[in-house]
């Protein structure tokens, strides 16, 4: 995928922003109280003319089903608990969508799709990009800073460089889209998943990015503190779930001879809820 590149002034740069760090038109609207010199439609071919792509759901509120998923399994006791007692009333998932997402699990069954990327250097091709989510920045949810793999919703539609550079602009190079350098040359047109995992109710891709040395400079409004980890080191610290699944999973597959057949596999979390009484649903 190429892209010329074309730098937006100021007042361009600030809707790109506000974009990407809010995740829609509508929420940029809402938080500005619809007090903005442009068009919905405006807005719209803005974004376009800078090539980025469109969020596809709110990362927020990823971050937030898990957390709370991960506590009905931490502690066994039923959903609705959990959600009364650690939950602000600010939080924006809602124990319908909950209930439907356990309901799911048991089931065995997904309804959303999803994107990781497996980043490394190309020196250094056994270490992954990883960062801290921040979009949990509500203590009582938990303390925010589980590490991350850069992932995100997807379309069912959409192709895999669209996937992936979706990604990349909302968790890998936030600033590179606001100065118009955003490295769009990355990006293979062939790209393929290697795997999927299943994590809540979501099927995620996982695909696979060597990059040159020379891109360190990484920045978004959902990760901070970008690093490169091993799978060893990934026992010391906190990670979101399904991250262990996918470095695991990928070291397993990666000098294995390549198969025609789609591999899917079930997160840790998947497998521990599909398991618990159906009264703490």
């Amino acid at each position: 995928m190429t892209q010329n590149r074309i730098e937006p002034n100021e007042f361009e740069k600030n809707l790109i922003s506000l974009y990407l760090r809010h995740g829609s038109i509508e929420q940029v609207f809402n938080i500005k109280n619809y007090d903005l010199p442009v068009s919905f439609a405006t807005y719209h071919r803005l974004l376009n003319k800078f090539g980025i792509i469109k969020s596809a759901g709110p990362n927020s509120r990823l971050s937030e089903s898990l957390h709370v998923l991960s506590l009905i399994n931490n502690y066994k006791v039923p959903l609705e608990r959990v959600y009364r007692k650690y939950a602000p009333h600010t939080l924006k998932v809602s124990t319908n969508t909950l209930h439907r997402i356990m309901h799911h699990i048991r089931l065995g069954v997904t309804r959303r799709c999803g994107a990781a990327i497996l980043i490394s250097h190309e020196s250094s091709k056994d270490r992954y990009l990883l960062a801290q989510d921040v979009s949990l920045n509500n203590p009582s949810l938990g303390e925010p800073g589980d590490f991350s793999l850069p992932m995100g919703h997807t379309r069912m539609q959409d192709n895999s460089t669209t996937s992936i550079t979706r990604v990349l602009q909302q968790e890998v190079f936030t600033n590179k889209c606001l100065d118009g350098s955003f490295p769009f040359n990355l990006i293979s047109k062939n790209a393929k998943p290697i795997f999927f995992i299943n994590i809540a109710d979501i099927k995620v891709a996982v695909f696979r990015l060597i990059i040159p040395d020379k891109y360190n400079d990484f920045s978004s409004f959902k990760l901070q503190g970008h690093c490169f980890k091993n799978q060893n080191e990934l026992q010391a610290i906190k990670i979101r779930p399904g991250v262990g699944e996918i470095v695991e999973k990928y070291e397993e597959l990666r000098f294995a001879p390549q198969s025609n057949t789609e591999i899917v596999i079930n997160s840790k979390l998947n497998l521990a809820l599909s398991e618990l009484p159906e009264r703490l649903n």
